[in-house]
């Protein structure tokens, strides 16, 4: 089973976001990404280094860089064990 997680750093590690949907990780994302930038006047240096991606984003504003990334991870998940009968 795959599981996708967000990781991030703005002024420090961000919590992580787990799930097995990949929308749902991308869309937390975006929506960290737009929210990090919304009613800010970037300047074009900034405005270069900024980026939403599949599976990584950048803002950069007023030179302070805040970065998410989505990794893919396979869970292995274990097979049930039959119970022994007595």
């Amino acid at each position: 089973m795959k599981i996708y997680v967000l990781h991030g750093y703005t002024d420090g590690l961000t919590d992580p976001i787990v799930s097995t949907d990949y929308e749902e990780v991308y869309a937390a994302m975006k929506a960290a990404y737009e929210n990090a930038l919304d009613g800010v006047e970037q300047e074009d240096s900034d405005r270069e280094y900024s980026f939403l991606e599949g599976w990584s984003a950048t803002a950069v504003v007023h030179g302070d860089w805040m970065e998410w990334q989505i990794a893919e991870l396979e869970l292995k998940v274990p097979e049930e064990q039959p119970t022994p009968s007595v």
